[in-house]
This record gives C-alpha cells, structure tokens and sequence, in this order.
C-alpha cells in the first residue's frame, strides 16, 4: 500500500495540529515496514529521513500563506497523488482535496468553529465550514481525536457513524516529573517566572475563555493572597482584549504574559507552576492538561466538550461558563494541599494511558481499511 500524507502544515506556527503531524507521521514511517509513504512537504520540518519505504516531495516554492496553501492542496497536489500512484491519501487535518477521486483518511481536531462560530475569525471560519463538511463526507474514513469531535461529526454533517474512528492524542515522553524538574531551574531563569505562579498554556483566542478566567482569578484573589496568573501562548485572534480586560479589572500587575514558549521547554514550566487553569469553552481533545499531569502538575479543566475524556479523575472539572466555579475551583486546586496531591498522583497515572505508538498503530489500521475495496461500496 502506497501512502500519501499532506504535512505542509508544518510550514505554518505551532499549534496543537502541528504537534500532531510531528509526533505521528515519524512514529508512522517506523512501524509501516510494509507500506509505502509519501510525504508531501519540506524534509527539514520533520524527523523521517527517506529511504526504501519513506519518500519526500516538496512544493515547488514555499507555501508561506494560508491561500497559498489551499491553492496548492486543492490543485497541485491531486495531480501528484495521481502522478505518485497513491493508493490511500492521509490528511491530518481536516481537508481533503476536491479533485481527488480516490480513497481519503481525514483526521478532523474539533468543530469549535461550527459549535462556537463567534470565537474564530470570519474568513477562516467560512472556509473551514465548507471543506471540513465536505472531506468528512467524502472521506473512506474519518479519524476523531475525541468521542465529543466524533459526536459532532455525526450530528452537524450527517456523517455515518461507522465512518468514525476515534483515536485520541498521545503524550511526549519529555512530559514527565524528572525530566520536568530537571528543566525548572533553567525555564524560571530564562524566562522571569516568579517563584510561585498559576499557569495558563495555549494560544490567546476568545475560545479559551480567557475574559473569565480572569475576572474568577480576581474574585478567588478577593478570598486569598494568590500567585500571580502566568499566561504561556502565541497571541491569536482579539488577544488585546484580554490584556484591556486585566487593567479594567485591577489585576494587570499580577498577570504575566509570558508569549510563546518552545515545546521543549513547556516541561519546565509546567513543574515550576502551582496548577494548570485550562477552563477552555470548546476543546477537541486539548493538550496543556495532559502535558501537565504527565509532569505532575495539579490541573484544573472545563467539563465540556473533550475534557472529561482527556483529564478524566486526573482533575478537576468545572463548568467553564460559570465565573463562581472557576473561583472555587481556583481556590480549591491551590489551598487545598490534601487535594492537590490526590489530583497529582491520579493525573500522573492518566497520563500514562496516552501514547503516540498506539495512536500510529490505530491510525495505520484505519489506512489499511480504507484501502480495502470493501470499504469503498
């Protein structure tokens, strides 16, 4: 069987989707000994080095914009996968090419611009509405990092259910206590961390419910003398509001905005903070969670969409639309010690049921089933 796979995304910055590409595609290329793989996009931004089974195709020039990016999918590459003699096309993310006729395996991460539309940008949103809707339609098979993005799938597209696979993220080995520890004294250096801190990860968009986190961090500060908020991510979309929300609320000398932080060095962070505030609106699956209990950090996560699955008892769930809870919640996870160290060592323990081995292993099987000629009919 004869694989292609679509990593130009690569090209692009450092999401949570980027991360998927990465972690998978190489473990992929190491267990399909019997496959064949194509990877369409630059060597460079990835570990697979070619050989018998894995070979590379770049773009004839840089992609280096989204629109150049789609015109190239949806024109130049069905024609190489023709050319190339590709038997199943793997898309990691979400868009399959239109004027491709043969079997397609697309991996979709969320629907949040279908569930929460006034969280992301216009343009992108109208976009990702029409092709997200048509691949997983059209696609042989349709991978779901989560049963909660499967179950939307099926609810906003009409997608059959027996098209969906769910085969949710794995954790990086890096994200463990001793390595976590190892890397602390170099990420509180470098990056200014105060000694004590509450940490937020991810990038700054209204989905993230960033507006509520901080007017629950200043209510909780209101009952005790918290650390200060420590937010980690790249700025997205409307992000200067929330730094226009920190002055109107008073608290803006007890927020750091630290931006973006190599992946490599998020261990680090997460052992030096005091718990993880993540009270996302809409997640797919929602890395910073598992990240931080696989470095024995205390979590606190939304109870919706994908979080209960991913945190499961490692934990603590709130409901991410009530500003009191997330108080409460703030409050318990960092004055409650007994708490603290009961959320840890079950968080450590959920973190160990996500790998990247398995997650390669399933994601091959999908493949294989949607080259079968059964699967076509």
């Amino acid at each position: 069987m004869r694989v292609g796979i679509n990593v130009h995304l690569l090209s692009t910055t450092h999401t949570g989707i980027q991360h998927y590409i990465r972690a998978l595609v190489p473990e992929m290329a190491t267990q399909a000994t019997s496959h064949e793989i194509v990877l369409y996009g630059e060597s460079a931004q990835l570990p697979v080095p070619a050989g018998e089974q894995v070979r590379w195709v770049p773009a004839s020039r840089p992609l280096r914009s989204g629109a150049q990016r789609v015109l190239w999918e949806q024109t130049v590459l069905p024609r190489q996968l023709r050319r190339d003699g590709v038997d199943v096309f793997f898309s990691p993310a979400f868009v399959l090419p239109i004027l491709w006729g043969g079997a397609g395996v697309v991996t979709v991460h969320d629907l949040n611009f279908e569930v929460s539309p006034e969280t992301i940008h216009p343009v992108r949103r109208a976009y990702l509405r029409r092709i997200t809707r048509w691949s997983a339609q059209r696609a042989r098979k349709v991978i779901a990092i989560s049963q909660s993005t499967a179950s939307d799938i099926v609810r906003l597209y009409s997608v059959p259910s027996q098209k969906l696979v769910v085969i949710p993220y794995g954790l990086d080995a890096m994200f463990n206590p001793e390595n976590a520890r190892a890397l602390e004294p170099m990420v509180r250096k470098r990056y200014s961390l105060p000694e004590r801190f509450l940490l937020f990860v991810g990038t700054l968009e209204p989905r993230k419910n960033l507006p509520r986190l901080l007017e629950a961090y200043t209510l909780a500060r209101r009952q005790a003398n918290l650390p200060p908020l420590v937010l980690v991510g790249a700025p997205g979309w409307q992000h200067e509001r929330i730094l226009a929300q920190a002055r109107r609320l008073g608290i803006e000398r007890h927020i750091l905005f630290a931006g973006y932080i190599p992946r490599e060095h998020l261990p680090g962070v997460y052992a030096a903070a005091s718990a993880l505030l993540y009270p996302s609106l809409y997640e797919g699956f929602g890395l910073p969670p598992l990240e931080a209990m696989g470095c024995g950090t205390p979590v606190l996560a939304s109870n919706t969409s994908a979080m209960p699955e991913v945190v499961g008892d490692g934990g603590i769930l709130i409901d991410p639309r009530d500003v009191q809870k997330i108080a409460d919640g703030i409050l318990r996870i960092t004055l409650d010690e007994m708490l603290r160290q009961q959320v840890i060592k079950r968080g450590l323990e959920r973190a160990k049921l996500f790998r990247w081995d398995e997650v390669a292993e399933h994601t091959l099987r999908v493949l294989e089933e949607a080259y079968s000629p059964s699967s076509a009919r």
